[in-house]
């Protein structure tokens, strides 16, 4: 008697989802738009008997009022947007004209860290941000970074760090960027890997003020977006095959480990120019040189004079 009941309920429940309503096509969806800056999300509202411009195939355009899927949207305020059509298409673009921290903050949103886009160029990734997010490592959406915001007028180089601690084979170090900022006449740190730039009494550091920040422990973390951050579906080695998607994932949980993380890779301030990366370093100058002749020493002066236009140590 059991058994036949139990039987039952199971047809039962069959007959339930033979019954559901069969949700309509995609031809009933209607678009959304997003705009993302800093660390807030929110939905644009479409203009009624508003005209406009169809939305422009540039990743970067300008403010104004766009049409995308029909509907007009007015695009007042720098940060990047999202067009989304559920079921048919994205699209992505980031209206920029002065805000630096608007281009800065876009970037974030649209990268995330994983390596799927490692091996693309830049303009595979331009034309890929048009649509959809990028997902690579430090060196590669520093490096394209770099060139996206010199292309739009902001002046930016590449910077790097490494362990004086045994090295082991994944985590010895982390490319980041600098971005000259007019208004404070400073260069400022940003770890656009991880969505960040650091301060201390609220003042911007530069990468040797947050190096010896971080010996202190003496500094703030500030988000230039705040997201869904880590694509560890694909997050496998190459060359061994092994998934380091567990490491990845723990890595940023919570500010305490981010921070001991800040702590191991954050000893030797490099300077990338060109195909070199200098530091200054007199102390463990013959060991930092023993790991790549990429590296090069320059005396503590020399290094400050070239890469900060300051004079004395």
């Amino acid at each position: 008697m059991k058994i036949k009941k139990t039987a039952s309920s199971v047809l039962r429940k069959i007959k339930l989802k033979e019954d559901f309503i069969k949700p309509p096509g995609i031809e009933t969806n209607t678009p959304i738009v997003f705009h993302a800056f800093l660390e807030k999300i929110q939905i644009i509202s479409e203009m009624s008997n508003e005209k406009g411009i169809e939305l422009p195939d540039n990743l970067v355009i300008p403010k104004g009022k766009y049409i995308f899927s029909g509907k007009t949207y007015n695009l007042d305020k720098e940060g990047v947007y999202r067009f989304v059509n559920p079921g048919k298409n994205n699209k992505q673009r980031i209206v920029f004209e002065t805000n630096h921290d608007a281009l800065l903050s876009s970037i974030a949103w649209i990268y995330s860290h994983g390596n799927k886009d490692d091996e693309k160029e830049y303009s595979e990734i331009l034309t890929k941000a048009k649509n959809e997010k990028i997902f690579a490592t430090c060196g590669t959406i520093s490096n394209w970074s770099i060139q996206f915001l010199k292309n739009n007028g902001i002046k930016a180089r590449i910077v790097a760090v490494l362990t004086l601690e045994d090295w082991n084979s994944y985590d010895n170090g982390h490319i980041l960027i600098e971005v000259f900022q007019e208004k404070l006449k400073k260069w400022v740190l940003y770890d656009i890997d991880n969505d960040a730039y650091f301060t201390h009494n609220g003042n911007p550091l530069s990468l040797l003020e947050f190096t010896k920040k971080v010996k202190e422990n003496n500094y703030e973390i500030n988000f230039i977006a705040k997201k869904n951050d880590i694509d560890i579906s694909n997050f496998v080695d190459k060359e061994n095959n092994y998934n380091y998607s567990f490491l990845i994932e723990a890595r940023f949980l919570d500010e305490e480990t981010r921070r001991k993380w800040y702590n191991r890779v954050f000893q030797v301030p490099m300077i990338v120019d060109e195909k070199y990366s200098y530091f200054f370093d007199e102390n463990n100058k013959s060991k930092i040189l023993s790991y790549s002749s990429f590296y090069q020493y320059l005396e503590k002066h020399t290094f400050m004079k070239k890469f900060y236009n300051f004079d004395n140590s």
